[in-house]
């Protein structure tokens, strides 16, 4: 009997593990560390993203650009039936064949011109790309680092709430003995509270939050399934001065500098209405006939045309000038841009400074409160304080840790915008 019951006993231990495992299995969500995410944002930009369809644009720009070395070819055919009626009537069919090629050699260097300006635009709007691609990415880590502070106060919350209702458990108990006043044992409610409504909103915005990593990743990612482990290491040797010299060598400094480059061919190419034009031509017809007296014919011929502008007024000469002033102003405007990134760099660099500072401050308030906070639960026990007291000194230590979570999250974002700046981003987040 004994090793019957011993043997039901082990069956049942077996079903229990079973079905333990299979819901285990069911209930196993994906996880994601923060450079699996930032390796999936990459290859959402590289691939089917108005990124990638902009690649493929410039691509085709830079080929039409070539096409006006090559000659325009055109064909036609043209068959036709007339049949003509007096006291006689006679028909005639034709077949006619025609080829007509067109070929500008000299425009006034537009064609030249055209070509320097769209490579360079297109190596501009490469470079802005690389520079979007890069703010996405920085937005990621903000998010992570914002939802791992999220769920950081979380924690603190619910310590919070566990606290107060032992507290408040206490309070009743010493209440209806009366040794506590109303006014102590509401306190301690309203504390209690105010950490439940705190973890509502705590929770709000997690769920928002992990919405918006969603709609950036472009993929439905659940609030648990991102792992909060991961540290985004920045060296401090990387965050250094740099002169505006090496900026303009970063994604940002590498789009001013081609799109500057790309303001004087746009002038020279309005030189196009002021500068003679040299074409060449060639049309080649071949006409089948069919009757008693006409047979076939064929015709070719070649031209070459020269077209010299003489004078319209002034109008052309006055449009160029207009062009030759847009020209300056995009100059002063290419200019504030330059030194609005190097003066946005330097802010950038000294709110480092200043929020590193900060943080090491803010450190010694964050110890001092936690002093605080205990020794006000000590004195509390003894009733050497009020519940005030306890409440405001908890209440201190978790505003401390807040400001030291913001502050913390601050210097990753000013960090990586100087990373940018600086060009060594792709260090990092590769």
């Amino acid at each position: 009997m004994e090793f019957k019951k011993f043997g039901e006993d082990m069956a049942k231990s077996k079903i229990v593990i079973f079905f333990s495992f299979l819901f285990f299995t069911f209930n196993t969500v994906n996880s994601y560390e923060i450079e699996e995410l930032i390796n999936i944002l990459k290859t959402k930009n590289q691939n089917e993203s108005v990124f990638f369809y902009d690649q493929k644009i410039n691509e085709l720009d830079i080929k039409n650009s070539y096409s006006s070395f090559y000659p325009t070819i055109s064909y036609s055919n043209k068959t036709s039936d007339t049949t003509t009626k007096t006291t006689s009537s006679s028909s005639i069919s034709s077949n006619t064949h025609s080829l007509s090629l067109d070929l500008n050699l000299y425009n006034g260097g537009y064609r030249d011109q055209n070509i320097v300006e769209i490579e360079n635009k297109n190596k501009a709007n490469m470079a802005l790309n690389t520079y979007k691609k890069s703010l996405l990415i920085k937005e990621l880590i903000l998010g992570y680092y914002n939802l791992k502070s999220l769920h950081n106060l979380k924690a603190t919350s619910k310590n919070n709430i566990n606290f107060y209702s032992n507290k408040l458990k206490e309070a009743e108990i010493l209440f209806e003995a009366g040794r506590l006043s109303k006014i102590d044992l509401l306190n301690f409610k309203s504390a209690k509270m105010n950490s439940e409504n705190n973890l509502f909103d705590i929770n709000n915005e997690i769920e928002n939050l992990t919405l918006e990593l969603s709609d950036l990743l472009d993929m439905e990612i659940k609030v648990n399934e991102i792992k909060l482990d991961y540290d985004v290491d920045i060296p401090s040797s990387l965050i250094q001065m740099r002169t505006l010299s090496h900026l303009m060598s970063s994604s940002y400094g590498q789009y001013l500098t081609f799109m500057e480059k790309t303001y004087l061919p746009e002038l020279e190419k309005n030189k196009i209405d002021l500068m003679p034009s040299v074409d060449l031509d060639y049309d080649y017809s071949n006409t089948d006939k069919f009757s008693s007296t006409i047979g076939k014919r064929s015709s070719s011929s070649i031209s070459l045309t020269l077209t010299v502008p003489l004078f319209n007024g002034f109008k052309k000469e006055n449009n160029f000038d207009i062009s030759k002033y847009e020209y300056e102003k995009k100059l002063l405007d290419h200019k504030d841009m330059v030194q609005k990134f190097y003066t946005d760099y330097k802010i950038s660099f000294n709110n480092y400074q200043n929020i590193t500072k900060k943080i090491i401050s803010q450190r010694v308030i964050v110890e001092s409160n936690q002093l605080k906070y205990e020794g006000s639960k000590i004195l509390y026990e003894a009733n050497r304080v009020d519940v005030n007291d306890l409440i405001d000194s908890q209440a201190s230590l978790d505003q401390s840790i807040n400001t030291m979570n913001q502050l913390e999250i601050d210097l990753k974002n000013i960090s990586l915008s100087i990373l940018i700046y600086n060009g060594n981003f792709s260090s990092i987040v590769n």
